[in-house]
């Protein structure tokens, strides 16, 4: 579903601040990491579903956008919580003159639970924005919750018009919760997969409202086929104001699988969770001889809500960790409430 072009679009106000904003968490045996550098922010609009005009009690989100040094990845943090990774920040001459997003397109996208056969009446319908950063040359999704998802603009961007989404298929993934085997103790997801005209992009939609986007490479398949499970993950995140690695560390349950209809790979954590990198033919399902996450680096990352102007002690601030899973060559970011973004 696609909601007609707003009339007017406000601008989102880009907010001016130069500062470090995040702080490091090496641990002592591991080098200290580089660090993360502000680089611009943003406030997104996203209209309620059922609502086709932007107006002055539209929901607004405070997005703020880092280089990570360590990887040259941009890193995106919604006041939410909700993160995403891109390209193009490493050749970013920090600080500079901020452009403003370009709002390019609404969606409403529905998902089913879990099980659920037919789109039904009740089904959920989560409704979302489409910007371009010409900052990075990214698309940046946002959701009517403030989750974020984010992949970089190839060619010369979006094809224009204001197409619908066609939904392509749907898979109902299991993740096992964090320091657990038994695949007893998992929860179901049900996950939406569309194709985003306006941008050449595949949208994958969680039930949670949790979302994943990637540029559609190739003929999709039209034939809907199982997903197939590589491996499972545990991967621990400290809190922003716990210092130290501890048995009493959150660990979350992450599982990694193979969309077969896509060809892509679909990693999801206990919390709902997505975030989705390109596949290859090669990775053998599952996993054979599963190489541990290494950790790399810890941040403290702040995101300033709509009308704040300032960092201040106040401000949220978000821990997250990130690793590398060796078995694919991804790199992982998981918040200490269990957002996740990779990048392949």
């Amino acid at each position: 579903m696609i909601r007609p072009c707003a009339r007017s679009l406000p601008g989102p106000i880009v907010l001016a601040a130069l500062a470090m904003l995040a702080s490091l968490r090496p641990v002592a045996a591991q080098q200290k990491p580089k660090d993360l550098q502000w680089s611009h922010a943003f406030d997104l609009s996203c209209r309620p579903y059922g609502t086709s005009t932007f107006t002055k009690d539209t929901p607004k989100f405070g997005v703020e956008a880092f280089r990570d040094n360590n990887n040259g990845l941009g890193l995106y943090i919604s006041q939410t919580g909700s993160i995403a990774v891109a390209p193009g920040f490493q050749d970013l001459k920090i600080p500079f003159t901020s452009k403003g997003p370009e709002w390019l397109t609404g969606l409403d996208l529905p998902a089913r639970e879990a099980g659920q056969l037919e789109f039904r009446k009740d089904t959920k319908v989560h409704s979302m924005e489409i910007f371009r950063d010409p900052n990075s040359n990214a698309w940046l999704y946002i959701t009517d919750k403030g989750n974020l998802a984010a992949t970089a603009v190839r060619g010369t961007g979006a094809p224009g018009g204001n197409k619908a989404p066609k939904w392509i298929h749907s898979v109902d993934l299991s993740v096992r919760p964090g320091g657990n085997n038994d695949w007893k103790s998992a929860v179901k997801f049900g996950i939406e997969v569309y194709r985003e005209p306006n941008t050449g992009n595949l949208v994958y939609i969680c039930q949670t409202g949790q979302i994943a986007i990637l540029r559609e490479v190739g003929e999709t398949k039209t034939e809907a086929k199982a997903p197939e499970w590589l491996h499972g993950l545990d991967l621990a995140c400290r809190k922003h104001n716990e210092p130290d690695f501890t048995a009493a560390t959150r660990k979350f349950g992450v599982e990694l699988f193979r969309d077969v209809t896509t060809g892509n790979l679909i990693f999801i954590c206990e919390t709902g969770s997505i975030a989705v990198v390109a596949g290859e033919p090669g990775l053998k399902a599952p996993t054979p001889k599963v190489a541990e996450p290494v950790w790399t680096h810890g941040l403290n990352v702040k995101c300033r809500a709509v009308g704040e102007k300032e960092f201040t002690p106040k401000t949220q601030t978000f821990g997250i960790e990130v690793f590398r899973d060796a078995n694919i060559g991804a790199t992982i970011y998981i918040t200490e409430k269990g957002h996740i973004a990779v990048y392949r």
